[in-house]
């Protein structure tokens, strides 16, 4: 598989079908209303009942988290046996975290955001590396913290790899 055809791959399922930002669980659909500002009963739902979805119920409920996009990436990789990690960003400036997917192909690291309702320049376009350093330090002289949380993300699990950092 080269580059191109993974980046196809990822964009055709979570930038062509409408996901957007919220979460699923027990049947339930939660999504942010920001018409009255920021949404602090989401916030607050989030924080207390979400769980890091299964990838067959992101897909079929077209919505998710940061966690819940990686991790149906991930399972989309995997099944063309595409290495691939995640990672925990936390920008230490703004206290804020974010969740993110390399994979790694053609001896290349590469950066896909296709995060529901992301509001970033590169939505959508991959960036590559040389290497994982290259991402790493790329981040840190930014101001992040960079963790490998790939074995940190359990389906079905709160998300302690980031409410474990949030102060």
């Amino acid at each position: 598989m080269t580059i191109r055809e993974a980046c196809d791959l990822l964009k055709e399922e979570l930038l062509d079908n409408g996901y957007e930002y919220g979460f699923y669980i027990n049947g339930i659909t939660y999504k942010p209303d920001f018409s009255q500002g920021f949404d602090n009963a989401f916030f607050e739902r989030l924080l207390k009942e979400y769980r890091v979805q299964n990838p067959k119920d992101t897909m079929q409920a077209k919505v998710g988290t940061c966690h819940d996009a990686v991790v149906l990436m991930k399972s989309i990789l995997d099944e063309y046996s595409v290495p691939s990690k995640i990672w925990l960003l936390h920008d230490m400036k703004n206290e804020k975290f974010h969740t993110v997917l390399t994979f790694y192909l053609e001896g290349k690291v590469i950066y896909l955001e296709l995060t529901p309702q992301s509001g970033k320049p590169w939505y959508g376009k991959e960036i590559v590396f040389e290497s994982e350093q290259y991402f790493i330090d790329g981040y840190k002289e930014d101001g992040y913290e960079v963790i490998d949380v790939t074995d940190s993300v359990i389906i079905g699990e709160a998300p302690d790899f980031v409410l474990s950092r949030m102060n």
